[in-house]
């Protein structure tokens, strides 16, 4: 008889303390919605990361600060642009996501062209002429020298080809005949640019030719080839486009 009362206050006693953990706030969890009432659409970040529990905000904020973007938190030196997606999931649910896209500087894609390339070019490209004709100078300065003449003539509005070209003559300074011979270039090229609409004066240049002996014939043969230089430029724009801007009289 005892025996059958001991057992029975244990069981008793087991029940008890299975109640009682069963109500226990550390054991209860919430319930989950249905999966039917999720939303149907829910925002998606890579660039949101989130600061390790462990560390202050202030420090967090002090190695990247950030800024909103579309709703989003992203850092202000990201080097990118942010993008949004919409992803259809298939089974009525869109995702809005966001991507970051490298933001890439360009470089100029003529730079990388072959001068065989450029050449091709060359015949209806303005900038194609010029960057060749530059690239020459030091190798071939007749080949240069046409090549910064088609420049001008296939985008008049832009005289630099030739200006840089006179300006790259007039540096070869001295009283040898190839420095004369770059000087005399130079008034060509100042004058071309100036039959064309360039403010520039030579009269320095002028002045220079007269003290390194340079007589009425030889500005005579000079600016004959300024002509010549005018007749190349109206014969390349009556080609390529069947008009010139180079006046007749000029010629």
């Amino acid at each position: 008889m005892n025996t059958k009362l001991i057992l029975l206050l244990l069981t008793i006693i087991a029940a008890c303390v299975i109640a009682v953990r069963s109500f226990s706030p550390d054991t209860q969890t919430e319930a989950q919605p249905p999966s039917s009432i999720l939303p149907v659409v829910a925002k998606a970040s890579s660039h949101q990361v989130a600061a390790h529990p462990s560390e202050p905000a202030a420090e967090t904020a002090e190695a990247a600060e950030t800024e909103i973007v579309m709703g989003i938190e992203v850092r202000r030196d990201r080097n990118c642009t942010v993008e949004r997606h919409y992803v259809d999931l298939g089974n009525g649910t869109v995702t809005e996501a966001y991507s970051c896209v490298p933001t890439q500087i360009v470089a100029d894609d003529y730079e990388s062209y072959s001068d065989e390339e450029l050449r091709v070019l060359s015949y209806s490209d303005a900038k194609a002429a010029s960057l060749l004709g530059k690239r020459l100078v030091e190798v071939d300065l007749a080949a240069s020298r046409a090549l910064l003449l088609r420049a001008v003539a296939l985008q008049p509005a832009n005289l630099d080809p030739v200006t840089w070209l006179a300006a790259q003559a007039y540096s070869l300074r001295g009283d040898s005949p190839a420095a004369n011979e770059a000087r005399a270039n130079t008034y060509v090229l100042v004058q071309t640019a100036k039959a064309m609409g360039s403010p520039a004066s030579v009269e320095w240049i002028f002045t220079d030719l007269e003290e390194a002996g340079f007589g009425a014939t030889d500005f005579a043969r000079l600016d004959e080839q300024v002509r010549k230089d005018l007749r190349r430029i109206r014969e390349i724009q009556l080609e390529v486009f069947g008009d010139s801007v180079v006046d007749e009289v000029l010629l």
